[in-house]
C-alpha cells in the first residue's frame, strides 16, 4: 500500500491551481489542502466551493479529501494560527506554489508583497517541513519569460536579470524564482515555466480573460486597426490543461527533483502573429457572422512612434497601455528549450487552430468577462460600482422616468441588509415579498440574497388566501409588502410574521401591524457591509407556480443554477448585439420566473453599458416602450396580439392585409414596419422574444413576412428557460434550440423531459414531481424534437381530452386557432368522456360590435375544415369576457384555471 501522501495548494481557487487539484484528486493516495485568501475558515470553504463550482468530482471533496484553510502567502507564517502552520509542518509531504498576482493594472508593490514575500514565506514552510520529516518535492510555477528580454534560444537552466525585464511582473518572477533557486540545497525543488497560459485545450475553458485575450477582446469590438509588431514574431501560447498536467505529473516523479521545465510548445508550432490575426478573421466570420477588419502591422520603430503619439492624444487610453504591455512580448523572438521537458514527458503535439477555436468559443460565449465566484446578487453590486461597464437603473411612474443613482442604490442595499440581520433574518430565512415593479423591489431581492435568506416572492395580483398559502408553506419570517391594495387586505392573511410596507407612498390608517419603509431603513444606518458567506448550494429562492392545474408548489433554486441561467441567456444573443448598450424594460411582475430570474438580472452579465427600466405599472406598456426603446424585448403572446391589432386597424394596414397584389405588400411592407416599430418604441430592439404562453404560429409567420422577426421561448417554472429561437436560426412553429448544457428527450407516451443546470432542485415541502433518474425533469409538455434540433411543443399532457371513442385530443392547437379568429379573446376546448369536442369562447367585442358573432361563427366553421374529425368543434358557447384573477378563472400571469373554469 502506498504511503499517503498531502500536498499543499497555493493559489488552490485560482485557475491554474483549480486545473491542478482536478487532475491531483485522480490519485487515490493523494490528500490536498487548499490554501485559499480568506478571512475565517468557513468563507475559505465557501470560496473554494464557488471556484469549484463547475467541477463536482473535485467539489465533492472538499471536507473529506480536500481541506481548505484560511491564510495568505504574503503574511508571515501564511497568516495561519499557530496549530494550523504546526499541523502543515507536521503533515505535507509536497507543496505546490502556484499563487501569484498578474494584472495589467498591478502595482509593484502588489507584485513584490504576493509574488516574492509570498514566495518566500512558502519557501520557510517547505523548510520547516524539511527539518521536521521530511519534503519529497516543492513545485513552484514560475514564467517562462522570467529571463526577461533576453533573446534567442534559452535553455531550461538560463536565469538571468542581464537584459532586463518587460513589467514588474516578469521582475517579480524573477524575484521569486531567485529564492527558489537559492534553497535547492535545502528543498528539493522542480520549477515550471510557462509561456502564455490559456484555455483548456478541448473546451477553452478560462478563468481571467487576461494576455492573449485583452487584444482578441479588442478586435473583436473593432478597436484594433494595427499592431505596432513583427508581423511573423511567433505567438507563443500554452493550454492550462497541458500546463496542470505536467505540474501534477512531475511533482511525484523522482528524476524532476532540481529540474526546471520549459512549459511550452515547439517553436515551429506557434503560429505567427499574421497567421493567429488571420485564423481569427475567418473563425468570426464563420462563427458569429463578424468581419472584421485586416490587423495591419507596422515595423518596430514606426509602431513606437505611433504608439507614442497615441499616447499623447489619449494618455489614459487602455488601448495605449496594452500596446505597449504586450507588443514586448510579440516583438522579441524567444526560443525556449525544452530537454528536461520532452526527456521527461515526451514531446508535445500542439494544434494551434484547434486550441485558438476552443478558447475564442469560451471567450465569445462569456463576452470576455472574467469568471468571477461572485453569485448573481453579487455580481449586480459589483457592477452598480462598475466604471468601465457603467450601470443606470429607472423607474417608470406615471409616465415619468426616475433615475436612481448607483451610489444611493449600494448604500440602500447595505441598509437593508443590515436591517434584516438586525431583525433575526439568518441564513436560510425564508423572507416573502410582494409588490409592484421597482429598483426598491429590485434592491431588497439583491439584498435578501445577500445575507444568505431565500427570497419569496409572490405575484401582487393574488388573492389573499393565496397569499396565506405561500406565506404558510414556506414558513417567511418577515413578509414586505409594496402593494396598497395587498396592504388593504391584510387583516385576511392570517399571519403573525412581521410585514414591513416597501410602498411608494407613506402608510395611511394607521396599521399598527405594518412597519413603515423609512423606520425599517433606520435600523440598518450603521450602514456596515455584513454579509453572510453563500456557496452556489445554497437556497436562493422560492418561486410558487401560477396554479393553472390546482394547487401552487414552491419550485426551489439554488444560486448556481440561477448564476447558470443568467450567464446562459446573456450569451444567446449576438456578438454584435451583446456588445452595444443595453436598453431592458423590465415590466412583468419582478416574482416571474423569467422576468425575475432571467430578464432583470441576465444584463449585469453583458460586456457592454447597461440601462435598466422598472414599469410599475404594466398598464402602462404602451406608452413605456417608446420611452426606453428597449434592446431586447420579452413578451407573453398577447402583447403581439395587441400590437398586430395596431396594424389591422390603420387603413394602410387594412390595405396591405386585403390586397392580393403581392408588388402592393412588398411597397407597403417597409414602410409598415417601421411605422409599427417606431410608434410602439420597438425600432431600436435587436430581438424581440415571446414565451410564458404557447404563441399563435399564423401571427408570427404574418409578423415575418412583415419582416419583423419574433423568436419564440419555452421554459417553465420548474426550468425558467430550456429553448429559444436564435437571431437568423428562427424556425416558426418549433421553440427553437436548447441551451447549452442543455438535453431534451421524448419519453414513451412523448412527454418532454428536460436535463440541464436550469432544472430546479425540487418543490418545497412537496415531493409530488420526482426527477427520472434523478436527473430528467417531466415537463408535463407534449412535443418532439425536430430533425434540426428545434423543439415542437403540441400542448400540455394533463389537459389532453378523451373523448368517450378513446380519442385522445391535444386542445393546443385548436385553442390556439381560435383565438386567431378575430374579436376572440380566450378559448377553452372541452369534451372529456363526451362523443365530441365543444369549445368555451370569451370575447369582450361580441356586446359591443354588430357582426363579430357571426364572424366567430364562421371563423369556428372554417377552422373545422383544417382538422380531423375526432378534432371538429361539434358545438360551441360564446361569452362574456368577464375572466378575473379575483374569481378564479385565471393565474397570475393571465393563463386560464382550466379545473375552476
Amino acid at each position: 500500500m502506498k504511503a499517503k501522501k498531502t500536498v499543499l495548494l497555493t493559489g488552490a481557487n485560482g485557475f491554474i491551481g483549480t486545473q491542478i487539484a482536478r487532475r491531483l484528486i485522480h490519485r487515490p493516495d493523494t490528500e490536498i489542502v487548499a490554501l485559499v485568501r480568506a478571512r475565517s475558515q468557513e468563507e475559505a470553504v465557501s470560496r473554494l466551493h464557488r471556484a469549484w463550482w463547475s467541477w463536482p468530482e473535485i467539489q465533492a471533496s472538499i471536507g473529506s479529501r480536500v481541506k481548505a484553510v484560511a491564510g495568505d502567502v504574503s503574511c508571515n507564517r501564511l497568516g495561519l494560527e499557530s496549530a494550523v502552520f504546526e499541523m502543515l509542518v507536521k503533515s505535507l509531504t509536497h507543496i505546490i506554489h502556484c499563487a501569484a498576482v498578474w494584472r495589467f493594472d498591478c502595482s509593484d508593490e502588489e507584485f513584490f508583497k504576493v509574488n516574492v514575500q509570498g514566495t518566500a514565506n512558502i519557501i520557510d514552510l517547505a523548510k520547516s517541513v524539511k527539518l521536521d520529516h521530511g519534503l519529497e518535492r516543492f513545485s513552484y510555477v514560475s514564467t517562462a519569460y522570467v529571463n526577461g528580454r533576453v533573446e534567442g534560444p534559452v535553455s531550461e537552466a538560463a536565469f538571468t536579470d542581464r537584459y532586463g525585464f518587460f513589467g514588474g511582473y516578469e521582475q517579480s518572477k524573477f524575484e521569486s524564482e531567485r529564492l527558489v533557486q537559492l534553497a535547492r540545497d535545502e528543498v528539493p525543488i522542480s520549477v515550471f515555466r510557462p509561456t502564455m497560459v490559456v484555455g483548456d485545450s478541448k473546451t477553452g475553458e478560462v478563468k481571467t480573460f487576461n494576455t492573449l485575450y485583452l487584444l482578441l477582446r479588442l478586435y473583436l469590438k473593432g478597436k484594433i486597426r494595427f499592431l505596432p509588431m513583427n508581423p511573423e514574431a511567433k505567438i507563443n501560447i500554452i493550454p492550462v490543461d497541458y500546463v496542470a498536467e505536467a505540474v501534477s505529473t512531475l511533482t511525484f516523479r523522482p528524476a524532476a527533483q532540481g529540474l526546471t521545465f520549459h512549459l511550452s510548445p515547439a517553436i515551429e508550432a506557434l503560429p505567427t502573429a499574421r497567421e493567429l490575426a488571420e485564423y481569427v478573421r475567418r473563425w468570426t466570420l464563420e462563427e458569429i457572422d463578424l468581419k472584421l477588419p485586416q490587423i495591419r502591422f507596422l515595423p518596430a520603430a514606426s509602431g513606437k512612434i505611433l504608439t507614442r503619439l497615441w499616447k499623447t492624444i489619449r494618455p489614459h487610453s487602455r488601448y495605449t497601455g496594452l500596446l505597449e504591455a504586450f507588443s514586448l512580448y510579440f516583438e522579441k523572438r524567444h526560443l525556449f528549450l525544452r530537454d528536461n521537458t520532452n526527456r521527461l514527458l515526451g514531446s508535445y503535439k500542439f494544434d494551434w487552430k484547434e486550441v485558438l477555436s476552443a478558447i475564442l468559443g469560451y471567450a465569445v460565449y462569456y463576452g470576455f468577462l472574467h469568471r468571477s465566484e461572485r453569485t448573481v446578487h453579487e455580481q449586480i453590486r459589483f457592477r452598480l460600482k462598475s466604471k468601465g461597464l457603467p450601470v443606470s437603473l429607472y423607474d417608470i411612474v406615471k409616465g415619468k422616468v426616475v433615475h436612481r443613482s448607483n451610489q444611493g442604490i449600494c448604500k440602500e442595499i447595505i441598509k437593508v441588509s443590515t436591517a434584516l440581520l438586525k431583525m433575526g433574518v439568518k441564513k436560510g430565512d425564508k423572507v416573502a415579498l410582494v409588490g409592484l415593479n421597482s429598483v426598491r423591489y429590485f434592491v431588497l431581492d439583491v439584498a435578501i440574497s445577500l445575507v444568505g435568506a431565500v427570497s419569496v416572492p409572490i405575484y401582487y395580483t393574488s388573492a389573499p388566501s393565496e397569499v396565506e398559502e405561500i406565506l404558510k408553506d414556506c414558513n417567511a419570517q418577515i413578509f414586505f409588502v409594496g402593494f396598497t391594495k395587498i396592504l388593504d387586505r391584510l387583516d385576511e392573511i392570517r399571519t403573525t410574521i412581521n410585514v414591513i410596507s416597501f410602498c411608494r407612498s407613506p402608510l395611511v390608517g394607521g396599521k399598527t401591524k405594518v412597519l413603515p419603509w423609512d423606520e425599517f431603513l433606520s435600523l440598518g444606518e450603521e450602514e456596515h457591509e455584513s454579509f453572510v458567506p453563500i456557496a452556489f448550494s445554497d437556497l436562493a429562492t422560492i418561486r410558487y407556480t401560477s396554479g393553472s392545474s390546482g394547487e401552487a408548489k414552491g419550485v426551489c433554486f439554488h444560486h448556481g443554477n440561477i448564476r447558470w441561467l443568467v450567464e446562459a441567456v446573456a450569451q444567446v444573443f449576438p456578438w454584435k448585439m451583446r456588445n452595444k448598450e443595453v436598453s431592458y424594460l423590465s415590466f412583468l411582475p419582478l416574482n416571474h420566473v423569467v422576468e425575475g430570474l432571467i430578464g432583470a438580472y441576465s444584463p449585469f452579465y453583458a460586456p457592454a453599458p447597461l440601462k435598466i427600466y422598472f414599469l410599475e405599472d404594466f398598464r402602462g406598456l404602451q406608452a413605456a416602450l417608446p420611452l426606453v426603446r428597449p434592446t431586447v424585448f420579452f413578451s407573453i403572446p398577447r402583447f403581439y396580439e395587441k400590437l398586430w391589432h395596431v396594424l389591422e386597424e390603420s387603413r394602410l394596414g387594412k390595405i396591405y392585409l386585403h390586397t392580393s397584389s403581392q408588388l402592393v405588400k412588398n411597397l407597403l411592407q417597409p414602410f409598415l414596419r417601421r411605422v409599427l416599430l417606431t410608434k410602439s418604441g420597438l425600432d431600436r430592439c435587436e430581438q424581440l422574444i415571446v414565451g410564458s404562453a404557447p404563441s399563435n404560429e399564423k401571427l408570427l409567420f404574418s409578423f415575418k413576412e412583415l419582416g419583423v422577426e419574433v423568436h419564440d421561448a419555452y421554459g417553465l417554472t420548474e426550468a425558467p428557460l430550456v429553448t429559444i429561437n436564435r437571431v437568423g436560426r428562427n424556425h416558426i412553429g418549433t421553440v427553437g434550440q436548447p441551451l447549452p448544457q442543455t438535453q431534451i428527450k421524448e419519453a414513451e407516451d412523448g412527454e418532454i423531459l428536460v436535463k440541464g443546470p436550469q432544472v430546479m432542485q425540487g418543490y418545497h415541502t412537496k415531493t409530488t414531481c420526482r426527477l427520472i433518474d434523478g436527473a430528467w425533469l417531466p415537463t408535463g409538455d407534449l412535443g418532439k424534437v425536430g430533425e434540426k434540433g428545434d423543439l415542437i411543443i403540441y400542448g400540455r399532457k394533463k389537459n389532453l381530452i378523451a373523448t368517450s371513442y378513446g380519442k385522445k385530443i391535444s386542445p393546443y392547437k385548436i385553442e390556439s386557432m381560435l383565438k386567431e379568429l378575430s374579436g376572440v379573446d380566450q378559448a377553452m376546448l372541452i369534451g372529456e368522456l363526451k362523443p365530441y369536442i365543444s369549445a368555451l369562447v370569451w370575447s369582450g367585442q361580441a356586446e359591443k360590435e354588430s357582426g363579430i358573432l357571426d364572424s366567430i361563427n364562421k371563423g369556428i366553421i372554417e377552422i373545422n375544415t383544417k382538422v380531423s374529425h375526432p378534432e371538429q368543434i361539434h358545438r360551441w358557447v360564446i361569452l362574456k369576457n368577464d375572466l378575473s384573477i379575483e374569481q378564479g378563472d385565471l393565474t397570475p400571469n393571465f393563463k386560464l384555471k382550466r379545473r375552476n373554469i
